[in-house]
């Protein structure tokens, strides 16, 4: 019985130490004046803005025009937006913000993949992506806004070389909890006095800075991202400051309900940290290692901590004669009956103190729920903020594809079979050479797989075109096209051919150009996540790219095609956007062929 008391003496002197004590000692040695040094030079940090973005056209245009209207020179900025197989209509919202945000000289990447493969898979790619052009990346959320000042601040704050991870006061909206609000005064009380000893532990993932070269690349599985890759940039010394000056304003705050399901992801999330980032244990990093292991170990371990009390004091309470345990156990059970009997009930009234014991137990149970989870491998897929289309939506939409483009390529031979033939004589003697031309096109691709076919087409070219030029583009007046050519690329008759690639299953009726392999490492380079457009969709004769731009010319051409591609995919989620989608595009070839608009 006296190992009993003595463990739970050390496990409450733990809570009270993580809740009371760890305060009392930033306080005795944090200071709490803010000294900020105004910097006499111009800005010149070249700041990166990441953002990774899952179903949010609620939030994103104004998210966009908030980091558009930054009062800093709009040549030391750039934003990227991972656009993470959204399913509604977030691209286009943000396609139109990218549109004015250009008007402005604001530079605006959108990179787009189909599949939802996660927060942490994103940010890596973003990662990989901005590193090596920026000075600083700075991470953010699409719900929270930020004050127009912020990179300004930032860039002072980055000249002293010490400084890796910069943050701001989290603000919540108006309609928040009552709780949520205290919960975060509390977090940015704690966060101001870590930041007096350069040690601030943990960031809001609605926005914090970290120098690039100290952005490290975050495990498949990591859940708290923003966590992980603000510590790890600590991991070798280093400071971490939170800018009183730097407003972060919330806009999407979580109902109760909501807020708890977060606790059980945050306490998982918590209890993975600890496992994650053991080079923090080292006491060569000083108020790092210490602040960390006071604030964000034993927030981990707490809701296990707690458990063990409740357990300990009702073991007590019933086979001991330990006065305390008993009282402790009836006043447990009066707080927490009272406030089961507030929700039943739906009392409005505020009972201050009852409230935010039930809440602060409530929420460790949530994250030993999260624990508990964890520990059962719940958590090593990613998360995904919403609920995904259901991939058997998809599955009936291919298979109705493939349907189409089997009827559609027959009766196509052989009704337009005449006209084929015209064609193939003219062609044949106008000029010498074969009348159908083969070239080596990229299909299809997937994540393990890439299909590679030859494309079909009339020839339009005089024969051996590229001997002298080489691989390069068709341009508006060529020489290498032969008059024939010429009208039959206008009319798109060329393409006739590719009805025999429909029907044997290499290309679609629809879908994104198919383009030459050749050209594949140049594209890639110069347009992320250009081999993105095919994922998953087989290139068509037509799609919306081809009869919104015609041909391409130039890089330049293929990049203002992307976004067509990237629309045409993000329709195939909903069996009603594919079928406008695909009448749509039907009615334009239409127009193209009949009115001699192609190029």
């Amino acid at each position: 019985m006296t190992f009993l008391l003595i463990t739970l003496a050390i496990l409450i002197v733990l809570v009270l130490y993580h809740h009371v004590g760890y305060l009392l000692l930033l306080k005795l040695f944090s200071n709490d004046e803010v000294n900020v040094e105004s910097s006499a030079t111009l800005p010149t940090t070249r700041f990166g803005i990441l953002m990774c973005a899952y179903n949010e056209q609620k939030h994103i245009r104004e998210k966009l025009y908030n980091l558009g209207s930054m009062l800093y020179s709009t040549e030391q900025y750039a934003i990227h937006i991972y656009l993470d197989g959204c399913t509604d209509k977030t691209y286009d919202e943000a396609m139109i913000a990218q549109s004015h945000l250009a008007k402005q000289n604001v530079v605006c990447h959108l990179h787009f993949n189909k599949i939802n493969k996660g927060k942490s898979f994103g940010v890596n790619e973003l990662i990989k992506l901005t590193k090596p052009n920026y000075d600083v990346l700075l991470f953010t959320d699409v719900s929270a806004l930020l004050s127009v000042d912020v990179l300004n601040k930032i860039d002072t704050d980055f000249k002293d070389p010490q400084v890796n991870v910069i943050t701001g006061v989290y603000i919540l909206d108006d309609l928040a909890t009552k709780e949520q609000q205290q919960y975060w005064q509390y977090q940015n009380k704690v966060k101001s006095m870590e930041s007096s000893l350069g040690a601030v532990i943990g960031v809001p993932g609605a926005m914090f800075a970290i120098r690039a070269e100290y952005a490290q690349l975050l495990d498949a599985s990591t859940i708290n991202d923003d966590f992980i890759l603000s510590m790890k940039a600590l991991n070798k010394g280093g400071k971490a400051l939170v800018n009183s000056e730097i407003n972060i304003v919330e806009r999407e705050c979580d109902k109760q309900s909501h807020d708890y399901a977060r606790r059980v992801r945050l306490g998982a999330g918590n209890w993975q940290q600890i496992k994650m980032l053991s080079e923090l244990f080292n006491p060569k990093l000083g108020w790092v290692s210490f602040n960390y292991i006071s604030h964000k170990v034993l927030r981990g371990i707490m809701p296990i901590i707690l458990v063990l009390i409740y357990g300990l004091l009702i073991f007590l309470a019933v086979f001991s004669n330990v006065f305390l345990a008993k009282v402790a156990c009836i006043t447990l059970a009066v707080v927490h009956g009272l406030g089961a009997l507030k929700q039943l009930l739906s009392i409005k009234t505020k009972w201050p103190v009852i409230d935010s014991i039930n809440y602060i137990v409530a929420a460790y149970l949530c994250a030993f729920w999260g624990i508990i989870k964890f520990e059962r491998g719940e958590y090593s897929e990613h998360w995904q903020r919403v609920h995904q289309t259901k991939q058997s939506n998809n599955l009936v939409i291919r298979a109705v594809k493939r349907g189409i483009d089997i009827l559609g390529s027959t009766i196509g031979l052989i009704i337009l079979s005449p006209v084929m033939l015209m064609v193939a004589l003219v062609i044949k003697f106008s000029s010498k050479g074969p009348v159908l031309f083969k070239q080596l096109r990229v299909g299809q691709s997937d994540d393990d797989f890439v299909a590679l076919f030859n494309v079909l087409k009339f020839r339009s070219m005089v024969v051996d075109a590229e001997v002298k030029s080489g691989a390069v583009w068709a341009s508006k007046d060529d020489p290498r096209i032969t008059s024939v050519g010429r009208f039959i690329r206008k009319t798109r008759l060329d393409e006739l051919p590719q009805l025999w690639n429909v029907l044997i299953g290499d290309m679609s009726l629809i879908g994104p150009r198919p383009e030459r392999p050749i050209f594949y490492s140049k594209l890639e380079k110069d347009i992320p996540y250009f081999c993105q457009r095919t994922y998953g969709i087989k290139p068509g004769i037509s799609g919306l790219a081809q009869v919104m731009n015609g041909y391409d010319e130039t890089i330049d051409d293929a990049r203002n095609k992307i976004g067509w591609d990237y629309a045409y995919m993000l329709s195939t989620s909903s069996a009603r956007s594919w079928c406008y989608m695909e009448l749509t595009i039907l009615f334009k070839t239409l127009v193209v062929i009949f009115t001699g608009k192609g190029q």
